[in-house]
């Protein structure tokens, strides 16, 4: 270590002598404390700690801040993991009972996963959608599903997703509940240039893909939701015109665009 601290550029040096090691990024009060009882003051002087003790003292957290403190960069350790499923998931402001009222926010959920897909370029294989009442509301009866298909061909074609979506709600949805809330999650994903065909099927996701990039261009120009799919509830129960601008602005805040999703 004293021949790499050797190499260090005199005014990094003189920096880190000079820098306290509580105002180290990651260092608390309390190991603060516990590196001046040995004898580590500044954040030079952690540099001339072994490794073995700076690992016993910190962990591995401590490891990467020395090597920090070297000019090693340490960001491919902690870049996060990649996503396994993307789910856009809301409770509504207020309860509904009308079956076309919650269809259209569960389609509606379902196309803004489609768009997350292919902002990343990929397409999933699997789609599922989950409604529910409001688990504290012990007055009324309470319900809630959810269901789960395997697609034979990866897509992320709002199309296709749509229409997966309105099937799953059709076979888990019932009449005469409060639902406060219902989301839909895509995941295992594949690379959009890497989709592996079912030779029984149709593929449609490369039929749809000109309207998709159509569709996206003209929402990212014009505004979220500007074009929907018109096979989307004609009763337009979840439309802008129809929106206030509070309900609006907690739609827009309480989107889960990416999230590792359990359903409890």
């Amino acid at each position: 270590m004293a021949e790499f601290i050797s190499s260090i550029p005199e005014k990094i040096e003189k920096a880190l002598k000079w820098l306290n090691i509580g105002d180290v990024w990651g260092i608390g009060r309390k190991l603060a404390s516990k590196m001046h009882d040995s004898g580590v003051y500044k954040a030079w002087d952690l540099l001339q700690k072994p490794e073995m003790w700076v690992r016993k003292i910190m962990g591995i957290h401590g490891v990467r801040m020395i090597n920090e403190l070297k000019g090693i960069r340490q960001l491919e350790l902690d870049s996060p993991s990649p996503k396994k499923s993307i789910a856009v998931t809301r409770s509504f402001m207020e309860m509904l009972t009308r079956k076309e009222e919650v269809r259209e926010r569960v389609e509606t959920f379902g196309m803004y996963c489609s768009e997350r897909l292919r902002k990343q370029n990929t397409c999933c294989r699997m789609v599922t959608v989950f409604i529910q009442t409001n688990r504290f509301r012990k007055d009324l009866p309470e319900y809630r599903n959810a269901v789960t298909r395997i697609l034979s061909n990866p897509t992320n074609s709002s199309i296709l997703i749509g229409r997966v979506v309105n099937e799953l709600f059709e076979t888990i949805y019932k009449d005469g509940f409060h639902y406060k809330k219902a989301g839909v999650i895509v995941n295992d994903f594949v690379p959009e240039n890497e989709r592996l065909i079912s030779l029984f099927e149709e593929d449609s996701q490369n039929h749809h893909l000109p309207v998709m990039k159509a569709m996206d261009a003209m929402n990212k120009k014009f505004g979220k939701d500007k074009v929907r799919l018109g096979s989307m509830s004609g009763e337009n129960t979840f439309g802008r015109a129809q929106l206030s601008p509070e309900y609006e602005a907690f739609l827009k805040n309480n989107t889960l665009p990416e999230a590792n999703f359990r359903f409890h």
